[in-house]
């Protein structure tokens, strides 16, 4: 989450009171910002000798994390839905972004191997074989009440 920014005019208002020999608690109470943040705005005034937001490596992210959170429940609601399909549906929202995007936000997260479920082309013939082979393997059931008049009539 991104930390709160305050405004030029009370980082510099924290850097005059500095200078004027005031302490980061005294100065802290005086504006009613925590000391760690005046502590933090004295230290980049000493290193950089200005209060101006300095530029940040790197490019910033073209997903916001409310659309970054719905790709992913998404995917893990529907795991057979395709790149392109998650694509459509982002694109009628409003955000347009590329197949590889969505893909890599997705492996970020731990989803991997979104595939269609396998159908296997069965004929008349594999069923039953199938059965056959099932048929083999299971055992005969036995009827409860037989058995039982077997043991107690001796039938």
């Amino acid at each position: 989450m991104k930390n709160k920014e305050h405004a030029r005019q009370v980082r510099d208002t924290v850097v005059k009171k500095f200078k004027a020999g005031f302490g980061y608690k005294k100065i802290s109470q005086a504006l009613n910002i925590p000391r760690s943040t005046v502590q933090a705005i004295i230290l980049k005034w000493k290193e950089y000798q200005t209060t101006a937001n300095l530029s940040r490596p790197g490019r910033p992210s073209k997903l916001s994390a409310h659309t970054r959170r719905r790709l992913i429940r998404d995917a893990a609601k529907r795991p057979m839905i395709t790149l392109d399909e998650q694509q459509r549906s982002t694109a009628e929202v409003g955000d347009s972004f590329h197949r590889t995007t969505i893909s890599r936000i997705l492996h970020k997260s731990g989803l991997y191997g979104r595939v269609a479920r396998r159908k296997p082309f069965l004929k008349d013939i594999h069923k039953k074989c199938c059965l056959k082979r099932c048929s083999g393997q299971m055992k005969p059931k036995l009827n409860f009440l037989a058995t039982m008049q077997d043991v107690m009539f001796g039938v």
